[in-house]
């Protein structure tokens, strides 16, 4: 177990909370101890780093705002201490063609939906379903670019991502990596879900970068996650907590596993039984 707490990183979406949802009240409650106690507190999401993302805890009512956002599954850090933001580069608009041309034949195939992420580019291909109830419910717009691989790719992007029923996902991944495998790398974020990006950006990479920056050792920070894209978020840390209804690979390379699943409060839990006498 970690013996001093000095930061703490969380993914959000089904480890602090269901997406979309607000917290569980026992996560809100242990934010607001750990906040109190001094500890440093950031989110490390595959979200792009946008005001609206700065503003997530006052979103959750918090009455303070987090420390650092590790942003992209890693490709963007904002530290509030001195309002900075660094960001990774994009996908440039050839880039994005040579991948979704290569991908096209399965998105056909399958009718997967895709969309851009990343730099105001909101093109989408086969967006239906409950991922176009979502997006408007959060206010989101999709472009429409469904059969048109130039006017999808016509503005940078930080990733793509490949959203189709899990019994596809497999084939997904061996499709890209065939060709792709030397210079980028896939991400699991659900069940189904493909994102790609450039090699060598990971949330464990933000994190380390935000850490050197502050003196921080690694070995003093604990991180929370639920999925592949959170295992080097949690391989990084001094210690690593998967969700109760985590993925197997991320509970295979975590430190430990909360008592409560997601819904249940996991995170709060945890801090409460057996982190407060670390700090």
């Amino acid at each position: 177990m970690i013996s001093k707490i000095t930061a703490l990183a969380a993914d959000i979406d089904m480890t602090l909370a269901f997406k979309g949802e607000g917290l569980p009240q026992i996560n809100y409650d242990a934010f607001i101890e750990l906040h109190k106690r001094g500890v440093k507190l950031g989110l490390a999401t595959g979200r792009e780093v946008t005001d609206k993302l700065k503003a997530q805890a006052r979103t959750w009512g918090l009455p303070f705002d987090f420390d650092f956002l590790v942003g992209m599954n890693g490709g963007m850090l904002y530290d509030l201490s001195d309002d900075s933001l660094w960001s990774m580069d994009p996908l440039t608009t050839d880039e994005m063609k040579a991948i979704l041309t290569h991908m096209m034949p399965l998105v056909d195939k399958y009718k997967v939906s895709v969309n851009a992420e990343g730099l105001a580019n909101h093109n989408a291909m086969n967006i239906q379903g409950e991922l176009l109830e979502a997006a408007k419910r959060h206010g989101f717009d999709f472009v429409d670019k469904t059969d048109d691989v130039n006017g999808f790719c016509d503005t940078p992007a930080y990733k793509i991502l490949f959203r189709s029923e899990p019994e596809y996902e497999a084939e997904l991944r061996a499709h890209f990596l065939e060709k792709f495998g030397d210079e980028y790398q896939i991400i699991g974020t659900f069940p189904g879900t493909v994102e790609t990006m450039k090699k060598g950006i990971s949330k464990g990479q933000g994190l380390k970068r935000y850490a050197e920056k502050h003196n921080i050792p690694l070995s003093e920070i604990i991180s929370f996650g639920d999925n592949e894209n959170d295992n080097s978020l949690l391989e990084v840390s001094g210690w690593g907590v998967c969700l109760k209804d985590g993925s197997d690979g991320t509970k295979a390379v975590a430190d430990a596993i909360t008592d409560y699943d997601c819904e249940h409060g996991g995170f709060g839990h945890y801090i409460y039984d057996y982190c407060l006498d670390k700090i």
